[in-house]
C-alpha cells in the first residue's frame, strides 16, 4: 500500500476522534517512516515497510483510544522549539506563545533581569524565553515529579541556560526576587474538569484543574506576589478565556497597577498581566 493510500485510510479512522484528521495523519505518517514532512509529500507514491506499517498501526490504535497525538509522537514544537512530552506532563500549546511574546517584549534587552517561570510543567514557557533573551535569568519551578523529568529533558534537548527546582509553589521561598513572574497554571473548574475531551484526561488533572473555581493560583500567587516579585515587578498569567475579569479583579483587589487583558490570534482573552505597586 502506498503512502497516499495510507494516508487516506489514516484521514478516513481519524476523522472519528480528531478535528484535524489530515494533519494528524501526515504526523502520524512523518513519525512511523521517520521522515520530515516535506520529504514524505515526494514519496507519496512510495510503500511503507513492515517495520514502519507496524508502527504506524500500533500509533493509530492509541490514538483511537484516545492518547492525544503529542503524547504518541513523544515531541511536539512550541515558539519553534522541540519538547519532549509524555504522561504526566501538560502540552505545550500555540495559543502560550502570547505568553512568551508579552514577556519578551516585558524584558529589557540591554538589562540583565529575572524571570521565575511558575508551575512550569515541560518548562516551554521558561525555556523559550531564555532562548530569545540572554541577558535574563530563568528559574522554572515544578512540583511534580513526571513533569520535572520532561522538564530536565527539554533543558537539555534546547541547550538552555537557565535553573530548574522542583518544588510547590505554596510553599518555595526562592533566595531572590524577580523582576517578572510568568506563569500557566490549572484553571480548569472542576465542573468543567467533567466534560473535557477525551484526549484531554489523558493530561494530568493536577495540570488542569485549579480548584472549584479555577482561581486557585492566580489567587495566591496574586496574593503572595511579594514572594516573588521585586517592586514594580511585572506579573504575566495565562488564562481560561472566560476568566479576564476575574484575575483582573484579583489584581485590583491586591493593588496592582497597570492591569492589561491580551487577546489570542483566536480573538479569545489569554493573558493578563499587572505590575505591583513600588
Amino acid at each position: 500500500m502506498t503512502i497516499k493510500n495510507q494516508k487516506e485510510i489514516l484521514i478516513s479512522k481519524l476523522s472519528k476522534v480528531s478535528d484535524s484528521p489530515a494533519f494528524e495523519a501526515n504526523e502520524l505518517l512523518a513519525f512511523a517512516t521517520g521522515c520530515d514532512k516535506a520529504t514524505l509529500a515526494l514519496k507519496q507514491r512510495e510503500e511503507l515497510s513492515k517495520a514502519q506499517q507496524k508502527r504506524l498501526n500500533t500509533c493509530l490504535k492509541k490514538r483511537i483510544k484516545g492518547l492525544p497525538l503529542q503524547y504518541i509522537i513523544g515531541e511536539w514544537e512550541f515558539y519553534s522549539l522541540p519538547f519532549k512530552v509524555g504522561r504526566g506532563v501538560l502540552i505545550p500549546r500555540a495559543d502560550s506563545e502570547l505568553l512568551v511574546d508579552l514577556a519578551l517584549k516585558a524584558l529589557s534587552s540591554n538589562t540583565k533581569s529575572t524571570l521565575f517561570d511558575l508551575c512550569s510543567g515541560s518548562g516551554a514557557l521558561g525555556i523559550a524565553v531564555a532562548k530569545n533573551q540572554p541577558n535574563v535569568s530563568v528559574t522554572l519551578v515544578e512540583k511534580s515529579r513526571k513533569a520535572f523529568k520532561y522538564l530536565r529533558q527539554n533543558i537539555s534537548l534546547n541547550a538552555a541556560n537557565l535553573t530548574a527546582v522542583r518544588a510547590d509553589i505554596f510553599k518555595w521561598k526562592p533566595e531572590c526576587l524577580a523582576d517578572i513572574v510568568i506563569c500557566n497554571p490549572p484553571y480548569i473548574t472542576k465542573k468543567e474538569m467533567l466534560s473535557l475531551q477525551k484526549e484531554v484526561k489523558n493530561e494530568p488533572t493536577a495540570a488542569l484543574c485549579g480548584g472549584e473555581d479555577g482561581l486557585k493560583f492566580y489567587r495566591f500567587i496574586i496574593n503572595n506576589a511579594n514572594r516573588f516579585l521585586k517592586p514594580n515587578g511585572k506579573m504575566l498569567f495565562e488564562i481560561g478565556y472566560t476568566q479576564a475579569n476575574d484575575v483582573a479583579e484579583l489584581f485590583k483587589a491586591a493593588n496592582f497597577k497597570q492591569i492589561e487583558v491580551e487577546k489570542d490570534l483566536s480573538g479569545n482573552d489569554r493573558v493578563v498581566s499587572a505590575r505591583v505597586s513600588s
